[in-house]
């Protein structure tokens, strides 16, 4: 469910874009004031290097500012590539230019990721190997294959840093997304549902807010294992009619179920669906059929309205249907049994 995942990837990649436009800044500063005074290599290459120390500290304000796009990230990495690529092929091969292309596979990864970094890493590893090649009378056998293993072993730790990294965001996000008594969403997987949906939808949304009657009584008379266990089918039952990434424990016996609907009747009926199954289900404990009803209250969202507000709305049609003897849905309009 990509729209409530907790995204600490940008955070992660905004850091390291942030230390490598600092170092690079610095280095290239360093780099093309020595190549214009004493070296001499290339004045176009000395001055790719203070113009690409300038890019960079102008890049690093920007993600400081938490204000970059990943475009200019991947551009950054790219422009560097070029620079490395030109500085190899300028260079003699006794100068071991080609020794800076070792850093890339790691910035490629980490700030590409592992999707998007193949393609100029394979690239910019055939490149050197033709430049070594043509650059020599004789094919220096040692030297590429000293590159070669180079380069393949530091593309690999750091490929696995990367793989194990996401598996264990993917691993936390699980973690912080579910509930972990009924495996469903929870408050604040809504959160970040309720955010992307009101950012990008263009259907019209309600919420239905939903609690569970007398629950109380369940666990004071069978005990909380008996509890739990109805939670979990309701769980299920609720997700049966509304979806799985649209269903929500949002607290105790509350659950939420977003709907997204050309029209706020096809929301009540929802609602009515899922209070009819449940009230019609005896959930069985310990060889005793418990009978278990629920209360709905329905909101419709309106523009600028935040979480909490949509939320509040519900609540007080479900308080509604409290009043009003429960095993009922609640809407601006009436309710239904």
């Amino acid at each position: 469910m990509h729209e409530v995942e907790l995204d600490k990837t940008h955070k992660l990649r905004a850091k390291v874009l942030i230390g490598t436009c600092g170092l690079l800044g610095m280095l290239g500063l360093l780099l093309g004031v020595i190549n214009i005074l004493f070296i001499g290599l290339s004045p176009v290459l000395a001055g790719l290097q203070l113009g690409y120390a300038l890019v960079s500290f102008w890049l690093m304000q920007r993600a400081l500012n938490d204000n970059h796009k990943p475009w200019e990230a991947h551009l950054y990495v790219y422009g560097l590539t070029a620079i490395v690529m030109f500085a190899v092929y300028v260079a003699r091969l006794e100068s071991f230019m080609f020794c800076w292309a070792l850093i890339l596979p790691i910035l490629y990864l980490l700030m590409l990721g592992k999707q998007t970094a193949t393609l100029p890493a394979s690239f910019l590893f055939i490149f050197v190997l033709i430049d070594i090649s043509i650059k020599s009378d004789v094919m220096p056998w040692p030297m590429i294959l000293n590159f070669s293993c180079s380069y393949a072993l530091i593309w690999l730790i750091a490929y696995v840093y990367e793989n194990n990294r996401e598996r264990s965001e993917n691993e936390l996000q699980t973690l912080a997304l579910l509930d972990p008594l009924t495996q469903h969403y929870n408050r604040l997987a809504l959160s970040k549902r309720f955010q992307s949906l009101s950012q990008t939808s263009t259907l019209p949304m309600c919420i239905l807010l939903l609690d569970l009657d007398y629950f109380k009584v369940i666990n004071d008379t069978y005990g909380h294992e008996a509890g739990d266990i109805v939670l979990k089918a309701c769980a299920k039952q609720i997700s049966s009619i509304a979806g799985y990434s649209d269903t929500f424990r949002v607290g105790g016996e509350e659950f939420c179920v977003l709907v997204q609907a050309e029209h706020a009747n096809q929301a009540v009926e929802l609602a009515e669906s899922i209070r009819k199954l449940i009230s019609d289900t005896e959930f069985l404990f310990e060889n005793q059929n418990l009978a278990v009803t629920v209360s709905v209250g329905v909101a419709t969202f309106e523009a600028k309205m935040t979480l909490s507000n949509l939320l509040a709305k519900a609540d007080k049609q479900l308080y509604l249907a409290k009043d009003l003897g429960r095993n009922k849905v609640m809407f601006d309009g009436g309710y239904l049994k």
